[in-house]
């Protein structure tokens, strides 16, 4: 893979035509459609990516990197804030969820788009440093680790916590180290390892959210005088308003955070670019039916949200109580402590590592992290150095407020979406001026900026004085290592 950008364009018959041919960017808006050739004559045009050798094996196929999209955001992610979502929304989640789910799908086609242009593990640190410049790249990598390392350990925490509310003979730091030695040992292991293991954890969680469906809906039609199906379930006129409703939708659109986490495994992909694209958007899709069902029948079983006024923060375990029995409630707080411990906790990892070893072999971060093991085709290194981080940091955070600390990765997460949202109209409308394709390449990447924007806008302020304070190093490590040390962060390594 070479140089910084495919312009493929449609064949032309004499030399007159294919030098009045604008470029297009079709393979973008129409992702079915069959590939364009590259111009043979364009030494920026990008080579296939299945032709290069980038250190990681091709193994994941489109159904792999959904399974483990899926897992990393956790298929039964609304568990553990439904009754809040509740609450803000006015007794309306399911809408929450399907606007959330709108709302996110404008970034996920941004991500379609540089995926395209830029096959690169780097996921926005890539698409960023080709499509802007190396300053904003180095930035928007930066922030993308104040998400992906933070999360490992947070995962780990908030599974001890869940799990020492029946097992208080152990305390939360045992359980988050027996994850942390269970995570890096799998993902050492290889990314097919990973992959494996998520499919399994998969079904599970669906079986559990299933289930939760199944005996929802029998309660419902076994007790019509509390529980009835309804509209207003989805929207009710009289309670519904629209500041509340965006700040139900900031707060279930963060179940969606965590899908941009396949872009790392693009140069794992058999399918290349394209596999990842499709991926992304069947993620955030099925994801999104998945979320307003569950949202849907939850509301129907109570619909004036009289059981969950107890408590808010575990509503959801008190449904489940009521529709399945008292056990059920038990294995739905289990099923959450598990998928996030171990399931989101090793999608993380698998992450992050893949990150730091693109930033690493670019020249960005020390390069002994850009080191791949030629017999696992792992970044061993950058996983030994992220379970090392997690160790070193896990007894800091422990003590935290849990809601702050996924604040400062929210940070992170939201803050580079909507940098992607920006890159994609900086290089395609302002830098290639392509504005052959005004909605696809300006109009949606433009409601993808403004949404997260405004989701972003919703963190607290200390995490928001947290991840400025993390901007700011960034931004002062960067200059050292450029403007006083001279290190040369080379892009091309990035390919």
């Amino acid at each position: 893979m070479s140089g910084d950008a495919a312009r493929p364009s449609a064949p032309a018959t004499n030399a007159t035509t294919a030098q009045q041919a604008p470029p297009t960017y079709d393979h973008l808006a129409y992702p079915d459609a069959e590939s364009r050739e590259l111009r043979e004559d364009d030494p920026t045009a990008m080579k296939d990516p299945s032709t290069q050798n980038t250190g990681f094996a091709k193994t994941l196929s489109i159904f792999d990197m959904v399974v483990y999209g899926l897992i990393f955001m956790v298929p039964i992610a609304p568990f553990s804030i439904y009754g809040n979502v509740f609450q803000t929304s006015n007794g309306m989640p399911a809408l929450a969820y399907l606007i959330g789910m709108v709302a996110m799908l404008f970034t996920a086609l941004s991500f379609g788009v540089m995926v395209r242009l830029y096959p690169s593990s780097g996921s926005i640190f890539t698409y960023a440093s080709k499509g802007i410049g190396r300053g904003i790249g180095f930035v928007t990598g930066w922030l993308m680790l104040l998400q992906y390392l933070i999360c490992p350990n947070l995962m780990y925490i908030l599974a001890g916590i869940a799990l020492e509310e029946y097992f208080p003979m152990i305390p939360v730091w045992v359980w988050c180290l027996a994850f942390m030695a269970f995570v890096t040992f799998v993902t050492l292991r290889g990314v097919e390892t990973t992959i494996i293991i998520d499919r399994f954890a998969l079904v599970a969680e669906l079986v559990v959210l299933f289930l939760f469906m199944g005996f929802g809906l029998a309660y419902i039609f076994g007790h019509p005088a509390t529980s009835h199906f309804t509209a207003t379930a989805i929207v009710n006129p009289p309670k519904f308003s629209f500041n509340a409703m965006m700040g139900a939708v900031a707060l279930s659109a963060l179940s969606y955070v965590g899908f941009g986490s396949v872009a790392t495994l693009t140069e794992e992909a058999k399918d290349g670019p394209r596999g990842v694209s499709k991926a992304i958007i069947l993620i955030v899709l099925i994801l999104g039916c998945l979320f307003f069902l569950m949202c849907y029948i939850a509301t129907c079983v109570d619909p004036t949200g009289e059981l969950m006024a107890k408590d808010w923060d575990n509503g959801f375990y008190m449904l489940a109580s009521l529709v399945g029995g008292d056990w059920f409630g038990v294995v739905c707080v289990v099923a959450i402590a598990l998928a996030q411990g171990i399931f989101t906790g090793m999608a993380g990892q698998t992450s992050v590592a893949r990150i730091l070893y693109i930033m690493g072999k670019s020249g960005a971060l020390p390069r002994f992290l850009g080191k791949m093991n030629p017999k696992t085709k792992t970044p061993t290194q950058a996983i030994i150095f992220v379970s090392a981080f997690s160790l070193a940091t896990l007894f800091i955070l422990v003590p935290l407020d849990m809601d702050t600390v996924a604040e400062f990765q929210n940070f992170g997460a939201l803050s580079t979406y909507c940098l992607l949202n920006i890159v994609v109209i900086w290089h395609c409308w302002i830098k290639e001026d392509e504005r052959h394709q005004p909605f696809r390449l300006l109009v949606c990447p433009a409601i993808g900026a403004i949404v997260v924007g405004y989701i972003f806008c919703s963190l607290s302020l200390i995490p928001i004085i947290v991840g400025i304070c993390w901007t700011v190093a960034g931004i002062i490590y960067y200059f050292v290592q450029t403007r006083v040390r001279h290190v040369a962060i080379d892009l091309g390594d990035m390919e």
